[in-house]
């Protein structure tokens, strides 16, 4: 048991860190999505000790509310739910004419504060962040996929990619650490359900956070997915 948050961060570097390397057109895309995850590792203290308690380095969940292991984390996650849809079906992005950089700056941190601002509301209705997670990542999906239909199907089938590569991620961690759901998740306290052996929470998380990050990268940054131009390796 000792770090495993850490082995958990480690693996979930792995798909990201692959497509990198396969799709080198794709490798824009994970740099910004990875640096556009970092903030949300500060919300450690959201879901630590209520949702789960797993070891960290250095004791920091305990000492300032999140640890480093949340930056391998949130970095591998944006990397490999950013890019699932267009690393398993083809697509690639294409630019939606000529943007200032100004105006993508705008709807990044209007997109980004929509999101914390949600964290806010969330926290001072009291639900469990855990699932006000969901509600925001789906929130935010549904949110831009009206404003954008074209990225409907894609967040879909984004969302339902990065829950099966999640799940994966999910089923080795527990390969490694046999029992590691029943004694760092507080699954007692939540929905209590499992799907081979994985916490059902864990399973929208992937979906929801698949959704969000699929159509986030198009939407902000002016992009669209196009599956028909044959893709450069």
């Amino acid at each position: 048991m000792a770090y495993n948050f850490l082995i958990l961060s480690l693996f979930f570097l792995l798909p990201g860190t692959l497509i990198f390397m396969i799709r080198s057109d794709l490798r824009g895309a994970i740099v910004v999505m990875a640096l556009c995850s970092i903030p949300f590792a500060f919300t450690e203290s959201l879901f630590y000790p209520s949702y789960w308690e797993p070891k960290f380095l250095f004791d920091l969940a305990d000492r300032i509310g999140f640890g480093l292991e949340d930056f391998l984390f949130v970095i591998g996650l944006g990397a490999f739910t950013s890019t699932a849809y267009a690393f398993f079906l083809g697509a690639h992005y294409e630019a939606l004419g000529d943007v200032q950089p100004g105006t993508i700056v705008k709807r990044y941190v209007a997109v980004m504060s929509t999101a914390f601002a949600l964290i806010l509301i969330v926290r001072f209705l009291d639900i469990e962040m855990i699932y006000g997670s969901f509600g925001i990542m789906l929130g935010v999906g549904g949110f831009i996929g009206l404003r954008r239909k074209d990225l409907i199907v894609p967040g879909l089938l984004g969302g339902l990619l990065s829950m099966f590569v999640y799940s994966l991620l999910s089923l080795g961690f527990a390969w490694i650490i046999p029992g590691v759901y029943n004694l760092a998740w507080h699954t007692e306290k939540f929905l209590n359900v499992f799907i081979l052996g994985i916490p059902l929470e864990e399973l929208i998380y992937g979906f929801a956070s698949g959704v969000a990050a699929t159509v986030f990268y198009p939407y902000a940054f002016y992009q669209r997915f196009n599956r028909k131009r044959e893709l450069k390796i």
